[in-house]
C-alpha cells in the first residue's frame, strides 16, 4: 500500500476509513500468502520470523487467520501511535522553526528504535560539511576516522513504500561519497568508517556486504526521488551526482507504477568503498568504544528516540570517542546540561522543498557539536 486513498475521498471521513480498511485487508492477505512461501526473499523471511517469535504460523487457513488478527491489531496500534505523534507535532507548529526543532528533538522518546533511512539527511550532512570547509574547521584530508551512529537499514522506502529492490543501508555510502567530494577524505583509499548499532539485522547486513566485497562484489544503492515533492534544484543535483565518488551508475528497477510515483536511479558502489566500513555492536546510550578517537561522528534521526537522560548519556559517550575539538553532526537539539562539555557551535538549516498551497517547507537542521568545547 502506498499510503494513498483516492484524492476525491479526502472530505468524506467514513469513505476514507472504509477504503483504508479495504486496502489494509487486501495487503494483509497478500502478505500472508507470500509468507507461506517466502523462498529466499529477505523481507519475507524476516517477516515470517517475526511472526514465529510470537508463536504464529501461516501454513494453514486457521493459522493465517490468527496471524491476520495479530497484524491487523498491530496496524491499528501504529495508527493510534501516529495520531498521538501528529498531535504532538501539531502543538509545536506555527512558531519559530528553531523553537519547533528543539521541541521535536525527543519526539519519538516513547517509541522503539526505527531502522528506516532516506536520502534527505545525507544531503543535510553534505551541506553542513561544505559550510565547515568554507570556515576552515576541517582541513583537506583530515577526516581519517568517522563513526556513524545508527546507519539505518531500509525495509521499504518510507516515502512511497517500494520494496522492489533489496534492503539497503544508505548513510555509510553517502558520508564516504561526501567526504571524498569535499576533499576531507585522506588518500589513498579514504577514511575508516565505523558503524555503531545494536540491531542484529544491520550487523548481519553489513557483515554480509563486507564478505561480498572481499570477493570483489560491490553494493547497489537504489535512490528513489518522489515526484509529488517540489524538490529544490540543489537537492535534485545532489540526487543526480550521489555516488559519483564511490561507484558508477547502474540499472535501476523499472515499472509503470514506479515511473508514475518516483524518479529512480541506482549506483553500484565499488568493493573498496564497502571495505572502508566496519560494524560495531554498540549501544551509544550505555557504551563507548575504547580505541583510537574519531575525527567526526554523525548521528541523524537517532537522538529523537531518547529522553533527556538518555541523550545526555549518549552525548557523553560520543564525546569520549571524539578527538578534542572534533565534531558530532546530528539533527537534534541537545539538552543544555552543565555536565556536558560537548557544545553546539553552529546550526545549518537545509531546505529540501518549498511550501505549496497547503504544505509546509520541507527542511532539516544539522547541529555542529564540538567535543571538549569548555
Amino acid at each position: 500500500m502506498l499510503g494513498e486513498v483516492e484524492p476525491g475521498a479526502a472530505g468524506d471521513r467514513d469513505l476514507v476509513v472504509r477504503r483504508t480498511i479495504e486496502l489494509i485487508s487486501g495487503r494483509l492477505d497478500d502478505l500472508l500468502e507470500a509468507l507461506a512461501a517466502p523462498g529466499t526473499d529477505e523481507r519475507r523471511l524476516f517477516a515470517r520470523t517475526v511472526l514465529q517469535r510470537k508463536g504464529l504460523r501461516v501454513a494453514t487457513a486457521a493459522e493465517r487467520e490468527a496471524a491476520r488478527e495479530y497484524l491487523l491489531a498491530a496496524v491499528i496500534r501504529v495508527a493510534n501511535e501516529q495520531e498521538q505523534i501528529d498531535q504532538e507535532l501539531g502543538a509545536t507548529t506555527g512558531g519559530d522553526p528553531i523553537t519547533e526543532f528543539a521541541k521535536r528533538s525527543q519526539l519519538f522518546r516513547t517509541r522503539g528504535l526505527s531502522l528506516d533511512t532516506s536520502l534527505g539527511p545525507n544531503y543535510s550532512i553534505e551541506q553542513a560539511l561544505a559550510a565547515m570547509k568554507e570556515r576552515g574547521l576541517l582541513r583537506p584530508g583530515s577526516v581519517r576516522r568517522v563513526a556513524i551512529v545508527g546507519p539505518g537499514l531500509d525495509f521499504t522506502d518510507k516515502e512511497v513504500g517500494f520494496d522492489v529492490y533489496p534492503q539497503q543501508t544508505l548513510q555509510p555510502f553517502a558520508v564516504l561519497d561526501s567526504l571524498k567530494r569535499l576533499g576531507f577524505a585522506p588518500s589513498p583509499g579514504g577514511p575508516e568508517i565505523a558503524l555503531l548499532d545494536i540491531s542484529p539485522r544491520i550487523i548481519d547486513h553489513v557483515t554480509r556486504a563486507r564478505a561480498r566485497a572481499a570477493r570483489n562484489i560491490g553494493y547497489t544503492l537504489n535512490l528513489p526521488l518522489p515526484r509529488r515533492t517540489p524538490w529544490l534544484p540543489d537537492v535534485r543535483t545532489y540526487w543526480q551526482m550521489f555516488g559519483d565518488r564511490i561507484g558508477a551508475p547502474t540499472r535501476a528497477p523499472t515499472s509503470k507504477a514506479i515511473a508514475e510515483l518516483v524518479e529512480l536511479r541506482a549506483v553500484r558502489a565499488t568493493p573498496s568503498a564497502v571495505q572502508r566500513m566496519s560494524m560495531r555492536d554498540v549501544n551509544i546510550v550505555t557504551q563507548r568504544l575504547e580505541e583510537e578517537p574519531f575525527d567526526l561522528v554523525i548521528a541523524t534521526n537517532v537522538f529523537i528516540y531518547y529522553d533527556v537522560l538518555e541523550q545526555a548519556l549518549a552525548l557523553s559517550n560520543v564525546e569520549a570517542m571524539l578527538k578534542p575539538g572534533a565534531f558530532l553532526l546530528a539533527n537534534f537539539s541537545a539538552p543544555n546540561l552543565a555536565s556536558l562539555t560537548i557544545r553546539p557551535v553552529e546550526t545549518t538549516t537545509t531546505l529540501y522543498a518549498r511550501a505549496g498551497d497547503v504544505n509546509e517547507n520541507v527542511l532539516d537542521f544539522i547541529v555542529w557539536y564540538k567535543a571538549h568545547a569548555n
